[in-house]
């Protein structure tokens, strides 16, 4: 029925509305016709919807991974999706997320996998004994993504950086030692992936009073500092300092004082581009939260955020966990209202990370 309906309109505005569709609804919509199942696999509609796609949190326990989405109305509401894996007994850990897809290495972290949760597809990284994967991203470079993981590799005490590519599915180790050579002093679990590279908040050791975010540039395989934060503390470690992507092309950043709690959340004035060094980067505060009700985010592993500007405001939303009782929960601010929700049946230790369901397949 809906289809014929559709098939009264010219094919552009049939498309530029179905790129609009949530992508858990757009899914379904594959059996339709030929012509729909077609332009789903169409890297500039997939990449439109991608573009559209709002975010979400990816929480993985012991034996389980759930999907977190946020309805960010004039009443926010959440919703809880079991994504009905059973990793029991894999002792897996999520390395990162890229375009909607989830990196994880498990088996005593030497075999990985990449998944997309929402087409339910997966593909096995190749196994090498002496490689562990690190994190996933692609080359940003070239009209065609080239999607890669960079790893480690461990051999007679000495570690050399290993790159495996999805064409090819194979390790090559380079001349280069570890990376923790150019490492600085990185918070944990702070890192985002954006236009295929990775970026993580730091400072430097010992502390001078400047935090900075660093990039893991994946057309290059090197990592170096993209651009400095306008965090400030007297200490390195007196603050929490959470990164997160907004509004799909730029960077957020959260720090709270670990002494008073008070959250402040800046956010990137224009896009980042792929290609960008940083040197223009300019932050733009775009809220404070000081309230005695709201947690102190003292472990990462379990935290992620995003913040969002739409008709009813301004909101912050953040993923954490409480140890007394040990549960998940979600907060969502906005003004002067903050709103708790509770994540029914995740009573155990999880990592949250921020997320956003795609339709690209990567391979």
């Amino acid at each position: 029925m809906w289809h014929r309906l559709a098939r009264k309109l010219p094919s552009e505005l049939e498309e530029e509305i179905l790129f609009r569709v949530p992508p858990r609804s757009l899914v379904r919509f594959r059996s339709v016709c030929k012509e729909w199942n077609t332009l789903f696999h169409n890297k500039r509609f997939i990449n439109k919807n991608f573009a559209c796609n709002r975010p979400e949190f990816v929480l993985t326990t012991h034996s389980h991974i759930y999907s977190i989405s946020v309805n960010l109305n004039d009443d926010p509401t959440m919703k809880v999706h079991d994504l009905c894996v059973d990793l029991h007994r894999l002792r897996y850990s999520l390395y990162g997320t890229c375009d909607g897809n989830l990196f994880f290495m498990y088996d005593s972290y030497k075999r990985g996998v990449v998944w997309n949760p929402l087409l339910r597809k997966t593909k096995l990284i190749a196994k090498d004994e002496n490689i562990c994967g690190r994190s996933m991203g692609y080359d940003g470079s070239r009209p065609e993504k080239s999607y890669k993981i960079i790893g480690r590799c461990s051999t007679n005490w000495y570690h050399r950086v290993a790159v495996l590519k999805f064409a090819t599915n194979a390790w090559k180790v380079t001349h280069r030692t570890s990376f923790g050579e150019e490492l600085q002093s990185l918070d944990s679990n702070s890192r985002v992936s954006l236009n295929g590279n990775l970026y993580l908040t730091g400072y430097k050791y010992p502390y001078t009073g400047q935090c900075f975010i660093e990039m893991l540039d994946f057309s290059k395989e090197i990592i170096k500092i993209f651009c400095m934060l306008p965090c400030k503390g007297k200490k390195g470690t007196s603050h929490t300092r959470m990164l997160s992507i907004y509004k799909g092309d730029r960077f957020s950043v959260l720090q709270q004082c670990k002494r008073t709690g008070e959250i402040k959340i800046w956010v990137t004035e224009k896009k980042i581009g792929n290609g960008d060094d940083g040197d223009n980067v300019v932050w733009i505060n775009f809220m404070t939260v000081s309230r005695p009700d709201f947690p102190k985010l003292l472990t990462p592993m379990s935290t992620s955020y995003f913040v969002d500007n739409n008709i009813y405001g301004k909101s912050f939303v953040l993923c954490c966990n409480s140890k007394k009782p040990r549960q998940a929960w979600v907060y969502i601010v906005r003004g002067d209202m903050c709103k708790k929700i509770k994540i029914d049946g995740v009573l155990c230790k999880f990592q949250s990370s921020f997320y956003v369901p795609s339709l690209i397949t990567i391979s």
